[in-house]
């Protein structure tokens, strides 16, 4: 029996280290952000619409490994920046209303100076699948990161969050580093 646990402890090492050694950085200079994926992202095209914003074309970045979906969609608002404000709001309302809302929280990306806030939101979506979204603003672009748990996927993996919160804007990996470094993480109040 303690044989038989051995084997299954070693068996989920060796997924586990598989799976982190299949994450890189990838970065996308035309869009200014790079992200970690399990997979190559594949550039594309879309359409944004809501009521404010009208129809605002995208650009997207998308791949699958493991029954689980990873997008990411930048939508360039740099011609309406009295609008950016209520265009990303809007964006975060119209993105609450695609299933149950398991979670809505503020989210921080890049340590110090250039943190960039934005939001969260784990969803259950009507077509049965989980999503994970992070809208994230950053000169005249709303990035929006999604993972999706399709049909047969795991849903306790810890793939979606890691690819929705690992987008930075700081292109020559310095924000990276101070990731590594939990000093850098700080409250207000210093502390």
């Amino acid at each position: 029996m303690h044989r038989i646990g051995l084997a299954f402890a070693a068996l989920l090492l060796m997924a586990s280290s598989a799976e982190a050694a299949g994450w890189q950085t990838y970065i996308y200079q035309d869009q200014g952000f790079s992200v970690e994926s399990l997979v190559p992202l594949t550039k594309g095209t879309g359409q944004y619409r809501g009521a404010i914003a009208g129809r605002v074309p995208t650009i997207t970045y998308s791949g699958q490994a493991e029954n689980i979906s990873y997008k990411v969609s930048i939508i360039d608002i740099s011609s309406r920046p009295a609008d950016a404000v209520n265009l990303y709001e809007e964006m975060e309302f119209l993105t609450s209303l695609s299933g149950k809302v398991l979670a809505n929280e503020s989210v921080g990306i890049e340590p110090g100076a250039d943190r960039h806030y934005g939001r969260q939101l784990v969803i259950q979506a009507k077509d049965g699948n989980l999503v994970r979204t992070v809208l994230v603003y950053n000169k005249g672009k709303i990035y929006v990161t999604e993972s999706a748990v399709l049909p047969g996927g795991d849903k306790e993996s810890f793939s979606p969050e890691r690819f929705v919160e690992s987008i930075l804007f700081d292109l020559d990996g310095a924000a990276r580093a101070r990731d590594n470094d939990p000093a850098n993480f700080k409250t207000p109040d210093g502390k």
